[in-house]
């Protein structure tokens, strides 16, 4: 199964939750596209491939030459590629290479922890600065052996810890949530992930009705720090901007009427019945 569309239809974040919700095995990829009016994360020509295994992230690489991890591992001075070539032969195809290095004590488990995060949690985050872009799913793509570490991650987990480690914001500045707007829960109870203790004092708010400027006079945090968290909440998909919130008049006789209109709606049911259209007209 094959399944296709446009990253301006469907956020990458809304891509990742139908991925793990289904526990989707295959390969993701993802195309970006022109971004007029300022310079991207990420070069524009270069595609990348996302693997999954019952909706977990994998192993991440922006070449289908199944060289990207020994490329790793010997940038780390750690093996020699000859030493990897010799060692290749004892290892299983249904394993993955860091397992086999490690169950041949040629690496340890910290390395093969380093690498999963140079590997998954560095390029990640920053593909949520594209604004335009092409994404394909497919189900019958082998899992590439020679570039899994041997562990794995949830998606929305990859996309949070990596987004709480990007440095440079310049180019999601556009996509980050007015300090006019309230934040509201999408979810009924505790978050299922483990927030940090400025995530969990964010979310305590996330009622709609008080803007992100309140909140962040409230906790005494940075306004650009509080959107930041916001639209982690948002990636995730544990809350959405609601915009037009107003502070209620002093000397108005009755409670002034808020308007609201949700920014980030819940994408996800039109692309399960997006993705179920595509299934029919694109199966491999």
């Amino acid at each position: 199964m094959k399944i296709t569309g446009y990253l301006s239809e469907f956020s990458l974040g809304e891509i990742f939750r139908f991925l793990e919700q289904g526990q989707k095995t295959g390969c993701l990829s993802i195309k970006p596209g022109e971004m007029a009016g300022r310079m991207p994360l990420i070069p524009q020509t270069r595609e990348y491939y996302i693997f999954f295994r019952l909706g977990q992230i994998v192993a991440t690489t922006t070449s289908l030459d199944h060289q990207g991890l020994q490329r790793l591992i010997e940038q780390r001075g750690w093996l020699r590629s000859t030493t990897i070539q010799r060692l290749l032969p004892l290892c299983s195809l249904t394993d993955s290479l860091g397992l086999c290095l490690k169950a041949q004590g040629a690496l340890e488990l910290e390395q093969l922890q380093f690498l999963f995060k140079q590997q998954v949690l560095t390029p990640i985050p920053r593909l949520f600065s594209l604004n335009e872009g092409w994404f394909k799913f497919d189900a019958n793509h082998p899992l590439p052996f020679e570039e899994m570490t041997g562990l794995s991650a949830s998606p929305m987990d990859i996309s949070l810890a990596g987004l709480r480690l990007l440095r440079d914001w310049a180019a999601l500045m556009d996509k980050l949530p007015l300090p006019s707007s309230a934040i509201a829960s999408r979810i009924e109870g505790q978050p299922p992930y483990r927030l940090n203790r400025h995530e969990w004092q964010v979310w305590e708010y996330a009622n709609g009705t008080i803007t992100l400027q309140e909140i962040s006079d409230a906790l005494s945090l940075p306004i650009l720090e509080v959107q930041k968290i916001c639209f982690r909440l948002m990636v995730v998909g544990i809350a959405e901007e609601v915009a037009g919130i107003t502070a209620p008049s002093a000397t108005a006789t009755e409670p002034d009427l808020i308007e609201t209109a949700e920014i980030s709606t819940s994408f996800l049911e039109g692309l399960f019945t997006f993705l179920k259209t595509k299934t029919h007209t694109q199966a491999a």
